[in-house]
């Protein structure tokens, strides 16, 4: 049996439950390979003799959220510009449609750019059909 894939659109509304943000909208971009999540400030902290991330967030614009992350890893990331630099990746659940996704992504500044969520490659996978033409295609789904 062949499963028709999901169509989602250039720009969706997402929601990130471990972070504790709802209805975001993030921008779809099949030519970045991994997802990056807009991260006000991060900081490696020791709690207990094990070695904890600290990040802080502001996906809904309201209010900023601490999350610590137990397990992370720094990797190193090509951004759009071609320069690499050095970033916190951690594992989180993405909600997209009806879709729940576990995906591990980068933490960057995102704070002069447009969305504060992109959506890449390796989360999109082989689960949806991006058609550029349309936004917001995965609320109507439901």
């Amino acid at each position: 049996m062949i499963r028709a894939l999901r169509t989602i659109g250039r720009r969706e509304r997402i929601n990130l439950p471990d972070l504790g943000a709802y209805g975001i909208e993030a921008k779809v971009d099949t030519g970045a390979f991994r997802t990056a999540i807009h991260c006000l400030s991060f900081e490696e902290q020791e709690r207990e003799g094990r070695k904890i991330l600290a990040a802080t967030f502001d996906l809904d614009g309201h209010s900023n959220r601490t999350v610590y992350f137990t397990e992370y890893k720094l990797r190193w990331i090509r951004n759009s510009f071609g320069s690499s630099e050095e970033r916190y990746c951690v594992s989180v659940v993405l909600t997209l449609g009806r879709k729940r996704i576990r995906s591990n992504v980068s933490l960057s500044n995102r704070s002069g750019m447009k969305y504060q969520v992109l959506i890449g490659r390796k989360t999109i996978g082989k689960k949806f059909l991006v058609d550029v033409s349309r936004i917001f295609a995965s609320s109507r789904h439901h």
